[in-house]
């Protein structure tokens, strides 16, 4: 019999499991796991919980959001484990399981893990800072969180573009330096992400269609200032239409990336705060983890 590891965010993760609880360990039970039920009292007993008892397990599935997912992501990858990590979506946004075609139906979500493939995932280090699908600076990364859920349950995509329009006007901007491949981008940016995600605080993004999960490289869009009428105009087409534009949007691939800035920046790492940094290295490590979905 298989050992499972079931960690709830009692926070996040209970409310979805309210009247599923039972179906979920019906499916792990029909599938031969023994399982093990943690409820997480903070952030930091997650963690030392996956560390502590990793080796115990043959899988550990977590119930929460991105954050939660992040926490035990981080958790198997510091102490190199090679237990399987599941997932059971129970957060607001739950960017990567829906990038990823996780049901965000638990019980239905456990069935993947019950049946599903192991699969290699890439991890980003921000700063050694692990983060499992974005990490990211500036004024498209404020929006995709603070845009009303309401707004973009009624609006999806058009919420983003409405949010990111109206902040146009007030964007604070960074003189970088962006270092990658032995390339250099120079210039006065709003915003910079770095993703392995199609979606992005909610919201799916049609310009990462392409995205490739497990390649070793991350994608990093970077969204330059704009100075005048045209330059604006330049941004919105591609804000609208979804299309790089090389002059103020650029996108590219990449590994190792180095952010040098004048001032701090404030980054978010799989929606939650990452850290400010005038110097960002950040390094993408092929197949850190193993999933199962």
């Amino acid at each position: 019999m298989k050992k499972l590891l079931f960690i709830i965010n009692p926070i996040s993760g209970k409310q979805t499991l309210d009247d599923c609880l039972m179906d979920v360990l019906d499916v792990f039970d029909r599938a031969d796991y023994e399982v093990t039920i943690h409820f997480t009292r903070d952030l930091d007993d997650l963690s030392e919980t996956v560390k502590r008892r990793h080796s115990e397990f043959d899988t550990i599935v977590c119930c929460g959001g991105d954050g939660t997912l992040n926490l035990c992501a981080s958790a198997l990858y510091e102490v190199n484990s090679t237990t399987l990590l599941g997932c059971i979506p129970g957060g607001t946004t739950n960017d990567f399981a829906n990038s990823r075609r996780i049901n965000t139906y638990a019980p239905a979500a456990a069935e993947q893990i019950a049946g599903g493939s192991e699969r290699d995932v890439d991890l980003g280090l921000l700063c050694g800072k692990p983060f499992i699908y974005v990490a990211a600076f500036g004024i498209l990364a404020d929006v995709s969180y603070q845009t009303s859920r309401e707004l973009k349950t009624n609006l999806g995509y058009a919420a983003y573009l409405i949010e990111g329009i109206k902040a146009l006007t007030t964007s604070k901007s960074y003189q970088l330096k962006i270092t990658h491949d032995g390339q250099m981008l120079e210039g006065d940016f709003i915003h910079g992400m770095v993703s392995n995600s199609r979606r992005v605080g909610g919201l799916e993004m049609p310009i990462m269609k392409n995205v490739l999960f497990d390649d070793g490289e991350m994608e990093v869009i970077m969204v330059r200032k704009p100075h005048n009428a045209a330059e604006t105009q330049k941004l919105l087409n591609v804000l609208v239409t979804q299309t790089p534009d090389n002059d103020m949007v650029h996108m590219f691939t990449a590994k190792d990336i180095r952010f040098e800035s004048d001032s701090e920046l404030n980054w978010t790492i799989d929606g939650e705060y990452g850290g400010a940094y005038t110097d960002t290295r950040i390094h993408v490590e092929e197949a850190a983890i193993k999933m199962i979905f």
